[in-house]
């Protein structure tokens, strides 16, 4: 016990700092559109964009990567995972994003126990955003001058979790961002730090916050920055090179709650509710199982948002999933009058779903090897919305 009051402790400590970074740098709705590497902030994975991304304190394995980190944590063997993207379906040309990503659990045999001893889950994952093949054009050639470019956004994540015990996991990202077109690029690093914490009889009980994106400021270089020309009063041709702002990384902070409503087997609801507590029953065991979720984001470079999502699964082979998401309301001084109303800023306000199958790949009592396909729906203001087609290995 006192281990664990230890652990929460210094994980208290921990995101009391992060907390506090977070209010220093942290702006207002008036630095909204100040920061730069806005795909950090796109979720491309199925499972958790189908119900907004509301599962800070939820997500577990590879998708979590995203939404909160420390749930790589229950990742204790192997998982493979990849999700496309068509985003904003119905655009000029056509936007897709590739997700894929693998982890491993680390574990150590212990010489006097015999035991293995858990150290952690490490992962990498990429993230590449295209927005297909853009004619050039100059000044002199407006309609375009025969070449075509395509600019990219991507980043590489390399993760590493752990539990420090049954009730108390953590994880750390470091991505490697970079965006770039023909002639211009920018790179930077960013971090995300996160911690989930469980309770209840069955661990249905779940708190989870993340800080993400915190980094250095990023600024574009390349050719793309640079003329040529004649100097004034001479016949001299001189390239010069523009200087360039830099801007920040969309700095983030979110704050997330979760409650599995567990119904189990006919054998496990004979037993006492204290035997099913010593027997160590959580939500795998589970036959039925509705989950509500919600978190709150304070975003340093735009308004807040609020998600609210609801799950409901029947054992490890079947989850449906809704979500709502809710930016912050704003006051406007109308005819004297002060009234709210809801910002229209991000394109996700609105609802989303999605649904899992999970396919057995070995059998009974042989291990939790699945193979799971994902599929997500988010709503968007303009266009036709995100289609998530995914794709997970658990061996």
């Amino acid at each position: 016990m006192k281990k664990i009051y230890r652990t929460l402790l210094i994980i208290c400590i921990m995101l009391g700092f992060c907390v506090v970074t977070f209010t220093a740098m942290a702006g207002n709705r008036d630095r909204s559109g100040q920061s730069g590497a806005q795909h950090l902030l796109i979720d491309p994975w199925a499972r958790s964009s189908g119900w907004s991304s509301c599962g800070v304190a939820e997500t577990r394995g590879l998708e979590s990567v995203f939404s909160n980190i420390a749930g790589l944590a229950f990742t204790k063997r192997t998982e493979v995972a990849f999700t496309h993207t068509q985003y904003l379906a119905g655009s000029f040309g056509g936007i897709n994003i590739n997700a894929f990503g693998v982890g491993q659990g680390l574990s150590a045999k212990n010489k006097e126990t015999g035991r293995r001893i858990d150290l952690g889950t490490v992962a990498v994952s990429i993230f590449a955003m295209g927005f297909g093949d853009i004619s050039m054009t100059t000044v002199d050639q407006p309609d375009g001058n025969g070449a075509i470019f395509s600019p990219r956004l991507n980043y590489i994540g390399i993760h590493y979790a752990k539990s420090f015990n049954r009730f108390i996991h953590g994880g750390v990202s470091f991505k490697i961002v970079n965006e770039s077109i023909s002639d211009l690029r920018a790179n930077g690093i960013a971090i995300d730090v996160g911690v989930q914490y469980l309770s209840g009889p069955y661990e249905n009980f779940k708190i989870g916050v993340v800080l993400q994106n915190l980094g250095v400021p990023m600024s574009y270089k390349g050719d793309g920055i640079s003329t040529r020309g004649v100097l004034e009063g001479t016949n001299h041709i001189s390239t010069v090179e523009f200087r360039q702002a830099q801007y920040e990384l969309p700095a983030l902070l979110t704050i997330g709650l979760s409650y599995d409503f567990l119904i189990f087997s006919e054998a496990y609801q004979a037993m006492d509710k204290e035997d099913r507590k010593a027997e160590g029953l959580t939500r795998t065991d589970a036959m039925h199982r509705i989950t509500l979720a919600g978190s709150f984001t304070a975003n340093a470079y735009s308004r807040d948002n609020f998600n609210l999502g609801i799950e409901y699964g029947f054992m490890q082979f079947f989850q449906v999933r809704a979500g709502y998401m809710l930016q912050s309301f704003q006051t406007r001084n109308i005819d004297g009058k002060n009234q709210i109303f809801a910002n229209a800023d991000s394109f996700y306000l609105g609802p989303s779903a999605g649904v899992t199958v999970g396919v057995p790949l070995a059998k009974k009592g042989r291990g939790n090897q699945q193979l799971l396909l994902d599929y997500a729906y988010r709503f968007t203001n303009f266009w036709k919305g995100n289609h998530y087609i995914g794709l997970k290995i658990c061996l």
